[in-house]
């Protein structure tokens, strides 16, 4: 995908490597916000481009966004966190 002359790839983690790096309590929130789920990375280069991944899939689908920084929730309340950083 690419936005704004940015480039992001987004892949599904069919090995579930991204589960498997959940603590416990962390697993039990995710679930607890969305059910049973199937892991996607998304690597990017810019900011920006990962939010518009983001709010595309957030408008079709429920998502829950894990940021790395220390954010875990759902992809709209990510996007409004996101704009409030910058």
């Amino acid at each position: 995908m690419s936005y704004e002359g940015s480039v992001a790839w987004i892949e599904a983690d069919v090995e579930a490597e991204l589960k498997r790096e959940y603590e416990s309590a962390e697993l039990t929130f995710v679930e607890g916000l969305i059910g049973s789920w199937t892991a996607f990375v998304i690597d990017f280069r810019s900011a920006e481009v990962a939010d518009f991944v983001v709010a595309a899939l957030a408008e079709r689908w429920p998502c829950v966004v894990d940021d790395d920084e220390g954010f875990i929730g759902w992809g709209a309340e990510y996007l409004t966190h996101a704009t409030l950083e910058a």
